[in-house]
């Protein structure tokens, strides 16, 4: 029984670890795509008009 809990235990903890440290980082960078000079932070709007 204790070691069902645990082996139950160290999946969690692996699955926690894998989705932080390699799923959401292999497939955010992905979506981050952006056509600006800063990364999309402009104030005037995804175009850098050079307005500010």
């Amino acid at each position: 029984m204790q070691t069902i809990l645990v082996l139950i235990t160290f999946a969690i903890a692996l699955g926690y670890l894998l989705k932080k440290f390699v799923w959401t980082p292999v497939f955010e960078s992905r979506n981050t795509s952006t056509n600006t000079l800063d990364g999309a932070k402009v104030k005037c709007g995804k175009k850098d008009c050079g307005c500010n």
